[in-house]
C-alpha cells in the first residue's frame, strides 16, 4: 500500500473526472468528500455581507446583471456546453465503480467542509496526501489533517489567481496566460508553492469554456504526476515569484461576459500568431519544483 489520498471536490461531471483519474492511475485513493465548493451562510449574515459592499458597487453590479444578462447567459451555456463535450458521465460512471470511495458529501446541514465533522472524517481515513480540486478555501484544520495538501487551479498562478481565471485574459486581452497549475495549499487564494504548471495554448475555435476544460484534463494529469512524486519521495515545490492578479467572485459581472464576447475570437486569433512567434517566453512554468524552460 502507497501513500494513502483523501481527494476534496465538488459534484459536477468535471470534478469526478478528476477523481476517477486519480483513482485509476494511483490506486491509493481512500477517500472522497464532495460538495466542498458549498459555503451555506445563515440568511441574516448573507444579508449583513450583500450590505458591507460599497453601494455603488453593488448597484453597478445589480445594473450590469440586468443590462447585459444575454451575455451572461450566453457564457454560462457555452461553458457547460464544452464541460458536456468534456466530462458528461463522468459522475455516473463514479457513483457506478468507485462509490465505496465516498466519505461524505456537504449539504445545507452544514456550513461548509471546514465543519468539524468533514475534519474528522478526513483524519479517520488517515491519509498521506490530500488532493484537493474546486473547493472553498480551506481552513486550518484539514490543512493539517495531512502532511501533504496538494491543490489543482485552473488558472497560471502566480499570474492569475483565485476564480475563473482561463477567463479573466480574455477579459484584460492578455493572450498567453492559460493554464493551470499544482500547488501546495497554504492559507492564501492560489498562492502555495508550486509542484507543476502548464500553459494551455488554445486551438482555432477555442472559447473560454473548451481552454478551461483542457486545463482540467492538463492539471489532472500533472495533479497524478505530482502524486507520483510525493509517492516516490521527490516532490519538489517551488516559491511563487511574483504576487500577479486575484480575482474574487465580486470582481464577476454580465459586463465582463460581454467584454469576453467581445475579445474571445481575437485573443485566441492573436495567441496563436504568437506561439508561432515565440512570443510568450517571459511567462514561466514549473515543473517538479523547477522552471521549466522547454
Amino acid at each position: 500500500m502507497g501513500k494513502r489520498i483523501v481527494i476534496l471536490t465538488d459534484g459536477s461531471d468535471r470534478h469526478f473526472y478528476f477523481c476517477n483519474r486519480i483513482i485509476e492511475e494511483t490506486g491509493n485513493v481512500v477517500g472522497v468528500i464532495t460538495g466542498g465548493k458549498e459555503i451555506n451562510r445563515p440568511k441574516l449574515e448573507q444579508v449583513r455581507k450583500t450590505a458591507s459592499r460599497h453601494v455603488v458597487q453593488t448597484l453597478r453590479q445589480r445594473y450590469y446583471q440586468r443590462r447585459y444578462r444575454t451575455h451572461g447567459v450566453a457564457l454560462k451555456n457555452e461553458k457547460r456546453r464544452s464541460e458536456a463535450l468534456f466530462f458528461s458521465g463522468s459522475a455516473d460512471s463514479f457513483l457506478s465503480d468507485y462509490s465505496d470511495f465516498l466519505l461524505a458529501s456537504v449539504t445545507s446541514e452544514f456550513r461548509s467542509i471546514n465543519a468539524p465533522y468533514f475534519i474528522e472524517t478526513i483524519r479517520r481515513a488517515k491519509p498521506d496526501v490530500i488532493a484537493v480540486m474546486g473547493t472553498c478555501i480551506l481552513g486550518r484544520g484539514i490543512l493539517d489533517s495531512a502532511p501533504v495538501v496538494l491543490n489543482m487551479h485552473t488558472g497560471l498562478s502566480p499570474y492569475y489567481r483565485g476564480g475563473r481565471t482561463n477567463f479573466w485574459p480574455f477579459v484584460d486581452n492578455n493572450p498567453g496566460y492559460f493554464g493551470v497549475t499544482v500547488h501546495k495549499m497554504s492559507r492564501g487564494i492560489d498562492s502555495g508553492d508550486i509542484v507543476f504548471s502548464e500553459r494551455v495554448v488554445p486551438e482555432p475555435g477555442d472559447s473560454y469554456g473548451s481552454i478551461n476544460c483542457k486545463s482540467i484534463v492538463a492539471g489532472t494529469r500533472l495533479m497524478i504526476e505530482a502524486l507520483k512524486q510525493v509517492e516516490a519521495g521527490t516532490c519538489r515545490a517551488l516559491p511563487q515569484w511574483t504576487s500577479g492578479k486575484v480575482f474574487y467572485d465580486r470582481d464577476w459581472t454580465f459586463k465582463a461576459a460581454k467584454m469576453y464576447f467581445e475579445n474571445r475570437d481575437r485573443l485566441v486569433q492573436r495567441q496563436l500568431a504568437g506561439e508561432a512567434q515565440g512570443d510568450y517566453t517571459q511567462i514561466l512554468t514549473v515543473r517538479n519544483g523547477m522552471v521549466d524552460n522547454d
